[in-house]
């Protein structure tokens, strides 16, 4: 898919990846938000499901802040 020369006009380089790093995140999100949730639901209660969990949840707020949530 290849944008149009308009908005690749309109857009800025940082804007740009910016947006590229929303949709990675997202997708990495929804990934490791689906393997917790399945973790959760048969009780695991490891230090590496704490780490995941972390991890998650440290990539959400740089998606939040990517996205000027609060």
């Amino acid at each position: 898919m290849t944008a149009s020369p308009e908005l690749i006009n309109r857009l800025t380089d940082k804007q740009m990846n910016d947006e590229k790093l929303k949709r990675w995140l997202s997708c990495k999100l929804r990934k490791t938000g689906y393997e917790l949730a399945v973790r959760e639901i048969h009780g695991e209660n490891t230090p590496d499901y704490y780490n995941k969990r972390k991890a998650h949840d440290e990539d959400l707020y740089k998606l939040y802040r990517l996205e000027k949530r609060a």
